[in-house]
């Protein structure tokens, strides 16, 4: 019986256990597109609890800030934006995995060239 209620007392647990951790903040951004072209922006995203983020990112090129959506779970994060580079529209998807210390490594898919960043609060 009583490995019975320690058994239902974890399955109870078990749901809280799985949720991610409030990913809100200021996040400071390091990218690379090789060693050409490297830049850092700030996204200051807001985690709504229930998976998704939303938020400004200081815009790479030096212009107004740009509004960044994505999602959030317990083990990666990913947002997106449009933007310009050298006067032409482009999209970049970020996707990273959270580390133990809950920074963010991960790609940047401008929809050809591939980036790396790192991330941190």
């Amino acid at each position: 019986m009583k490995k019975l209620l320690i058994a239902a007392a974890a399955l109870a647990l078990a749901p809280s256990m799985c949720l991610a951790a409030d990913m809100s903040g200021a996040w400071k951004v390091n990218a690379a597109f090789g060693d050409a072209l490297t830049f850092t922006i700030t996204c200051t995203l807001k985690d709504d609890g229930a998976g998704k983020l939303a938020g400004p990112c200081t815009d790479p090129q030096g212009g107004a800030d740009v509004q960044a959506a994505g999602t959030v779970t317990a083990t990666n994060m990913e947002w997106a934006y449009d933007t310009t580079y050298q006067g032409s529209p482009i999209h970049l998807d970020y996707k990273a995995d959270i580390q133990p210390d809950g920074s963010l490594k991960g790609t940047i898919d401008a929809g050809g060239p591939q980036g790396t960043f790192t991330a941190a609060k």
